[in-house]
């Protein structure tokens, strides 16, 4: 090494170049990025949806679930999965092994296509998806101000058409599930009896009516003409005009029927905010398109639009997470800029010396630009972890260079001239620094290779990537920028002596005075240092324990629950009453509603944290009080930060009958009724509704001569919506079908009357037919791995998963099951369960390879051992720090316990190797623990104070992006606190037990061996 510093030194030009070169390419690099959330990356889970028709979930579970599952049990490649099927709808959701996402995704879309044909025919949509972290939503807008016709013609053609022609834009999607795109051909019953015709009859009619197609080709010498009859129809007023016959004669439809134009109606849902129904729609960005650009030429198109509606419509902001990541990306940068400051402040409050310092300060640009250029070529982007990333190694950049240069300081500051001080001081600390950079590094494989859930995968990759390059970037600064620097700043430099050594020598002494005491008094420090530990230990409950990662905390979506049987009109006015509750609170910015029979679905919109005046468990209790409190509503559950999360507590009961399985679930849910924080519990059985199962007669059917198909078209068609065709305005197709008054039917008693057809043209009552059965059929059945389950969810409120965790776990052994039947804890809770194991094993696996590394470095087993015994201690700080500041230890907390043991060990290992270099020297064990603590004081106090004071803006969580950063730097920062009075002083004291006894025992074989002689 120290040839190549001297070589360097001779050639300093060729360092000046390269630093050129990585400023330059740095800065394009940064200029280069596009900006996300999160990082993007395909996971493996894919997700297979089907819906169509009306037919009940037992059904759909018989004709499409289980004939999926059955073929995905043979697939390779899957982990697990699951299945929730309802009333018209199928969802699979499948977890592939690592790496085998797109191979799994491609044999289930062949699996899915195979058994399409298999299919009931209603079913019409069938689509296969594979997730991904950091997706393609942009933004969301609601439209106001127009009837709901008008809006949706206008959003599916020119708006729809301008919005997409945006660059960065792949599509825009208009929700039009709660609304009406048909044309409705109501039967008159008593009109069709008076015309001795059917239903069955029309529609047979109907739908050979509309038609349009090519009969045949003219050839003629140089081209061709295509012959074409078109018989389709235009509107709603030749629908009606329609010629159909009866044994009666021909007869126009309206005199059967009544036509309805529907388009725009609402159908079973109502969207509306401030009193105005809306229609969203999401925009979606392509791939590698940036965030803030795209939504930034979106928001002037919109803009446009607006402006040109002259006040008759307008579209709103319904959802959108730009303006949450501008807020969170700019504060994190801040984070980065102040946590560099304050490192370089510590360089110069302790050294006070301005050459000194601008010589490691130059390091902090230069490693952040080589990290830059390594997360380019590795093509990440910048987004919230790389921010975090970033953020979390500021004060680690400069470690290096600060032992680097200190040792250089200190032999300067014994009179040695500047060249030779550079070679000896960089030669000293060399292998000591990599040992403990590497330390920082390795802590990071376990984490990569560990069984981590899924979505935190991609986080842990790229704060591995991230953190490991600026580790080793500011490794190669450390010992080829600073050495040269020192050469070019320290030159000039005549007072090295009288500037610090006041300042070092009051520290040192402080701390030398400490070292002798507990050297006087190495039991009683063991004992107090063990007596910490064991108190900190009890104080473990205290720690709020959970997971999940609120990536935008500006968003709230609600859910409200009502009684069997409330109708649309009823659903509407309490999500009305919901939305002016939630209105008058400050802290909420919009509010978006769509209400359902029997569900209102709450899209709330937060003004940003600094407006914030109620702190975030505060405000979910004001809000869940607020919405319980609206009359007719049965249940609530909410979500902080975005749609679709499942609950944090969900208890699944497995088990064949769902009858059995849902009393079960009602214990399960007395059971957690018990548990003070728990809240809006429910299961997702309970929302059963009435069933009435037909049976056919067969002896019966063969006496009055109807057959089993037309039995079940007259029904289809007596019940359900028959589609018939399409016509075509505007581009836009719209669906006719037919169907009978909705209140024809409505009561299985009338339903047992209606009269049905038979092969000889006579009319008999259905019940004559059919046997009737009555049961309840539940809203959705779910699989897990083929076995049915019934799922118990519950939220949290002034608590955490890990308290609820343990009592729902000590009261579980207390329910009794019937033979067959299982409960297991999913969701959240799992999730948790499963990440502390890993944890667990990651803490493990990093404590090892750590003791091979400073085996290898000191060549012995018991140093080491030294090292590891001082771990405990780091712990404490940690809980301490989580107690006090009652923030939620989860994931990102585990990820710092990791990396504060790669910390923690560096600086041990640099002070236990100055000893041992003291040692070395011919200097007493004593004398070399007290002169080795004293060298290392001033340089450990700086290295931990500015890794300390570069995560502190983290640390403080006051703005956008907290939630995620916050717990990181909590459990880094108090560890770090702790441990630095461990290492100065435990350290030196178990390194005085250890080789004192050592020095002792060669003692006495020596003395054996002189006795022999």
């Amino acid at each position: 090494m120290d040839k190549v510093i001297l070589f360097l030194l001779k050639r300093k030009v060729i360092l000046y170049l390269c630093t050129f070169l990585i400023v330059l390419t740095g800065i394009g690099a940064l200029f280069s990025f596009n900006v996300e959330l999160v990082p993007k990356t395909n996971l493996p889970w894919i997700e297979v949806n089907i819906s169509g028709g009306a037919l009940p979930p037992e059904e759909m579970v018989e004709k499409v679930t289980k004939k999926i599952e059955q073929e995905l049990k043979s697939v390779a490649g899957i982990k697990s999965f699951s299945s929730k099927t309802g009333t018209g709808f199928s969802g699979i959701s499948i977890l592939a092994e690592d790496g085998e996402g797109e191979k799994v995704k491609q044999e289930t879309q062949n699996i899915v296509n195979r058994l399409r044909n298999e299919f009931p025919k209603v079913v019409d949509t069938v689509t296969v998806t594979q997730t991904n972290l950091g997706d393609e939503d942009l933004i969301d807008y609601a439209m106001v101000g127009a009837d709901t016709q008008t809006m949706l013609t206008l959003l599916k053609t020119t708006i729809k058409d301008r919005i997409e022609s945006v660059p960065g834009v792949k599509e825009v999607v208009v929700s039009e599930d709660g609304f009406e795109n048909k044309v409705a051909i109501t039967f008159r019953p008593e009109r069709l009896t008076a015309y001795r015709t059917t239903a069955a009859d029309v529609v047979g009619q109907l739908q050979g009516a509309n038609w349009k197609k090519a009969v045949g080709i003219l050839e003629n010498p140089g081209f061709d003409t295509v012959v074409m009859i078109d018989n389709s129809l235009k509107n709603v007023e030749e629908f009606k005009a329609i010629l159909i016959k009866t044994p009666k004669g021909k007869v126009a439809l309206e005199q059967l029927a009544t036509v309805s134009d529907l388009r725009g109606s609402v159908k079973d849902a109502i969207s509306m905010t401030e009193g105005n129904l809306f229609v969203q729609i999401s925009v979606k960005r392509a791939a590698g398109s940036d965030l803030i650009t795209t939504q930034k030429k979106v928001e002037e198109v919109v803009r446009q639009i607006n402006d040109e509606a002259g006040g008759n419509y307008e579209l709103r902001v319904m959802f959108e997470s730009v303006s949450f990541i501008k807020k969170a990306i700019t504060n994190l940068s801040r984070d980065v800029v102040i946590g560099g400051i304050l490192a370089i402040l510590v360089l110069w409050v302790f050294l006070r010396n301005w050459r000194v310092t601008m010589v490691i300060a130059t390091t902090l640009p230069l490693s952040i630009l080589m990290t830059f250029i390594a997360l380019k070529a590795a093509g990440y982007n910048i987004d919230m972890v790389v921010l975090i990333s970033l953020s979390l190694s500021i004060g680690l950049i400069v470690d290096a260079a600060i032992v680097v240069l200190e040792s250089i300081y200190h032999l300067r500051e014994k009179g040695m001239q500047l060249k030779q001080a550079i070679v000896q001081g960089s030669k000293e600390v060399i292998a000591p620094v990599f040992a403990s950079q590497l330390t920082l590094i390795i802590v990071f494989l376990p984490l990569v290779v560990a069984d981590f859930e899924q979505w935190l995968k991609p986080i842990l990759h790229t704060i591995a990537f991230t953190v490991t390059s600026t580790i080793l970037a500011s490794t190669i600064a450390a010992f080829l920028f600073v050495p040269i620097f020192s050469e070019r700043f320290l030159q000039h430099d005549k007072q090295l002596q009288t500037r610090s050594e006041k300042g070092k020598n009051r520290v040192a002494s402080l701390f030398q005075r400490l070292l002798l005491l507990t050297l006087r008094h190495r039991i009683l420090t063991l004992l107090v240092a063990l007596a910490v530990f064991v108190g900190a230990l009890s104080l473990f409950p205290l720690i709020k324990i959970g997971n999940g990662l609120n990536a935008n905390e500006n968003q709230i979506f609600a859910t409200l629950t009502m009684p069997d049987g409330t109708s649309l009109d009823q659903a509407r006015t309490a999500a009305v009453d919901a939305e002016k509750a939630l209105r008058e609170l400050s802290d909420v910015n919009q509010v978006f509603f769509t209400a359902k029979k029997e569900t209102v679905e709450l899209n709330i919109t937060l003004v940003t944290k600094s407006q914030r005046t109620q702190e975030k468990e505060e405000f979910m209790q004001e809000v869940n009080g607020r919405l319980n409190a609206i009359d007719g509503v049965e249940q609530t559950s909410m979500t902080f930060g975005f749609s679709g999360k499942s609950a944090p507590i969900e208890l699944q009961i497995a088990g064949e009958d769902l009858e059995v399985s849902r009393s079960i679930s009602t214990k399960i849910e007395e059971m957690l009724g018990s548990i003070p924080g728990v809240v809006n519990i429910r299961n997702d059985f309970e929302r059963g509704k009435e069933k009435v199962t037909l049976t056919p007669n067969q002896e019966a059917m063969s006496q009055l001569q109807v057959d089993s198909d037309s039995l079940d078209s007259q029904i289809s068609v007596l019940l359900g919506e028959q589609p018939l065709s399409t016509i075509s305005q505007n581009g836009i197709e719209t669906s006719i079908v037919a169907r009978f008054p909705e209140t024809w039917v409505t009561h299985p008693d009338q339903l047992q009357q209606i009269m049905i057809r038979t092969e000889t043209g006579s009319q008999v009552p259905l019940h004559e037919l059919v046997d009737f059965h009555f049961s309840k059929s539940p809203i959705t059945i779910k699989h897990e791995k083929g076995e049915q389950i019934i799922t118990v969810s519950a939220e949290l409120l002034g608590t955490d998963m890990g308290t609820v965790g343990r009592q729902i776990n000590e009261k579980l052994g207390t329910v009794e099951l019937p033979a067959g039947y299982k409960i297991e804890i999913a969701g959240d809770l799992k999730e948790q369960n499963n990440t502390f194991t890993q944890g667990i094993i990651v803490l493990v696996a990093v404590v090892s390879l750590i003791y091979v590394i400073m085996v290898a470095q000191f060549g012995r087993l018991s140093q080491p051992f030294i090292i590891m015994l001082s771990l405990p201690m780091a712990l404490v700080g940690v809980i301490l720090g989580f107690v006090v500041t009652q923030r939620t230890f989860g994931e990102m907390a585990m990820i710092g316990l990791v990396m504060l043991v790669g910390i923690v060990v560096s600086n041990a290992i640099l002070l236990i190797d100055r000893i041992n270099l003291l040692r070395s020297r011919g200097m007493g064990l004593e004398e070399a623990i007290v002169q080795g603590t004293r060298d290392r004081v001033r340089p450990v106090i700086m290295t931990k104070l500015t890794a300390i004071l570069g995560m502190l803006p983290m640390g403080l969580a006051v703005a956008e992006g907290a939630e995620l950063e916050a717990p990181l730097a909590t459990g880094v920062i108090a560890g770090l606190i702790f441990h630095t009075l461990v290492t100065l002083v435990l350290v030196p004291v178990l390194y005085s037990i250890f080789e004192g006894l050592r020095e002792k025992r060669l003692a006495r074989k020596k003395a054996h061996r002189i006795a022999d002689l």
